[in-house]
């Protein structure tokens, strides 16, 4: 269990994208699917850990990840399946 550990049974992700390929969407078409695919098998959320100075967390929080916690500089984020917050 990493600093996005919510519940048992929210999921928690980690993604990572080769820094010569990133700017380029593929983070974002990724976690969409990811969104997309975890909403399909029912899940009530999902949930991250990201470095509160990383560009990265901008990406999260435009498709509604929102932070619930702080450890140290790593928030714990979380997305609802019903997109509220």
């Amino acid at each position: 269990m990493g600093h996005g550990f919510v519940a048992e049974d929210v999921p928690e992700l980690a993604i990572a994208v080769v820094a010569s390929h990133r700017g380029n969407g593929i983070g974002r078409r990724l976690l969409v699917e990811l969104i997309d695919a975890s909403i399909a098998c029912g899940h009530r959320a999902i949930s991250l850990s990201v470095n509160e100075g990383n560009p990265a967390r901008g990406l999260y929080e435009s498709l509604g990840f929102v932070p619930i916690a702080r450890h140290g500089l790593t928030l714990t984020m979380i997305r609802y399946a019903d997109g509220a917050s």
